[in-house]
């Protein structure tokens, strides 16, 4: 009798040994647990060569780079102390934000590039995010209280500025690279919310803390204390505790091995504050002076961003140009970053970017020899547009920064044939070109929302139309020069496209579109749609028929 045919079709396979889940588990442990120790050992390796490269003299050390580059106003605590911490030690650092808006501006910049350069020499980085102390309001160098937030609005802002954090944060590693500093392991960052310890510090505990420490008389001696009574609109209770919760976000902070915070010259009370209360509430063991000191709390203060006229860049100055790109373009801060003055662009380009000196040198060599082309300035607004916004943002920026101030037709069609969403080429059908108006043509080509539109923009004097210079007139052949489409006929626009089927419309200083107008036949082949051609075409064969 013949067996089951499944039996015959099958070969004996031989039994897998049984391995119970938990020990898998705890396998996987043991080895993630051993790459984890080996990873610790070479980072620990490679930062003792490189203390060992300091010390010899053929390393600069950190805090010398950032003296270099005009980071340090003030230090709080000992400088030679310092210095050798961040050359033996990897340590955490961190600055802090409240969110009082919604983006960071410029200013906020500075404190963060320090931040940025610790974190690229292997110290641990925080960024805080003042969700609590936004509540009250940082009254430094205030004469009039923040005006309150309602709660809805403080919390949309701290969303969109945690994004902002973040975005620049994945920004800047990218950034890093491009300049020579690869992402290592052992880099370490976060992004904290001080309301995850000040929503829970009992009141008690606090003044048991952060009250004794502080001393009335110098509390009342403050310059913000003494400038807001006399000068100002008073200063509230909670007002007045502000530097002891900021002393408290370090004190919080310090347990995790954060020993330097960096903020802006006006922050160097509050930050003596913090160096009070983490030296009032650390114990005292019996330990050599130096370790003692290498072991406690360092404060840095990075000069107020200001123009060579001394005005101070800050959203509280009204003139703050922000990082979020919905709130300031990075054509608007390609622009601002432009216009530097030249007593002033060689000290951007140290602080704004990673380029190294000798480099920065060079180019202000090139610059001075030749300041009409303001090769400095441009190198600067594209470094940082790179920076905060990506270097494909960048190279757009350039561009269109370029082509809105000398540009050519060639120039402007290789770009709008590569570019993804900055310069814009489109095509219209013949009929909706001949024979009318500038005010309509801009409808049509979708630079006016309507036809009454295209004639505010047109009679302000608010879009312009680009035709090529004559040869003794171009600075360089092919150059466009524009002319403002006030006055222009329709009859004018037609003799213009005799001689090429190609218009060059701009709005504005930088919205350029180039119009390649065809037939009607190809433009309805190609599937093609515009403002106003659906309405064009049910009239035209309303008539016909």
């Amino acid at each position: 009798m013949r067996g089951p045919t499944f039996w015959r079709s099958r070969s004996l396979q031989p039994l897998k040994p049984y391995v119970c889940g938990d020990c898998v588990s705890r396998l996987g442990l043991r080895r993630s647990s051993q790459n984890a120790v080996a990873g610790s050992n070479d980072a620990a390796k490679s930062w003792d060569e490189q203390a060992q490269k300091t010390r010899a003299g053929d390393r600069k050390s950190l805090l010398t780079i950032l003296e270099e580059r005009g980071y340090v106003k003030d230090l709080a605590g000992d400088r030679n102390a310092l210095d050798k911490l961040l050359t033996d030690k990897r340590i955490g650092a961190y600055s802090g934000i409240d969110p009082t808006a919604p983006s960071l501006h410029l200013g906020h910049l500075l404190p963060m590039m320090v931040l940025f350069w610790m974190y690229i020499h292997g110290h641990k980085a925080v960024s805080i995010i003042g969700g609590a102390t936004a509540k009250i309001g940082d009254p430094t160098g205030r004469l009039i209280s923040r005006q309150e937030m309602d709660r809805n609005t403080r919390s949309s802002n701290l969303v969109s500025l945690h994004n902002c954090v973040r975005g620049m944060w994945k920004s800047v590693e990218r950034y890093a690279e491009r300049h020579g500093y690869p992402k290592d392991k052992a880099w370490s960052k976060s992004i904290q919310n001080n309301s995850v310890w000040l929503g829970k510090l009992n009141i008690i505990d606090f003044l048991s803390d952060a009250g004794t420490v502080a001393r009335m008389g110098a509390m009342l001696g403050r310059d913000t204390v003494k400038n807001k009574m006399a000068q100002g609109d008073g200063m509230s209770y909670a007002e007045f505790t502000y530097p002891l919760l900021q002393a408290y976000d370090w004190w919080h902070l310090y347990q995790s091995g954060v020993q330097v915070q960096i903020g802006g010259s006006d922050q160097y009370g509050n930050i003596v504050a913090g160096i009070d209360l983490i030296k009032h509430l650390t114990p005292r063991p019996s330990t050599s002076p130096e370790t003692k000191q290498l072991s406690g709390p360092f404060g840095l203060t990075v000069p107020l961003l200001t123009t060579a006229a001394g005005a101070k860049f800050g959203k509280s100055a009204g003139n703050a140009i922000w990082l979020d790109k919905t709130m300031t373009s990075p054509f608007e801060l390609y622009g601002f970053l432009v216009r530097s003055a030249d007593a002033d662009v060689e000290r951007y380009l140290k602080l704004f970017t990673f380029l190294p000196l000798e480099h920065i040198a060079a180019v202000m060599a090139e610059h001075e020899a030749d300041p009409s082309q303001r090769k400095a300035q441009h190198l600067l607004a594209r470094e940082v547009v790179d920076l905060v916004h990506g270097t494909e943002e960048a190279q757009n920026t350039q561009n269109q920064h370029t082509f809105s101030r000398r540009p050519n037709l060639q120039s402007l069609q290789a770009e709008a044939e590569n570019s993804k969403d900055s310069l814009n080429r489109l095509y219209l059908p013949q009929s909706l070109v001949q024979g009318k108006q500038p005010a309509r043509i801009l409808y049509h080509a979708g630079l006016a929302k309507s036809n009454s539109d295209g004639t505010r923009m047109v009679n302000s004097g608010g879009a312009y139309i680009g035709s090529q210079t004559s040869e003794q007139e171009a600075a360089t052949e092919g150059e466009l020069k524009f002319r403002s489409l006030k006055g222009v006929t329709s009859s004018v626009i037609t003799e213009m496209m005799e001689k090429s089927n190609v218009l060059v419309l701009r709005t504005g200083k930088w919205n350029v579109k180039l119009v390649e107008v065809i037939s009607d036949a190809e433009f309805e082949q190609k599937g093609l749609s515009a403002p106003g051609w659906e309405e064009f075409k049910e009239a035209r064969d309303a008539s016909s028929s």
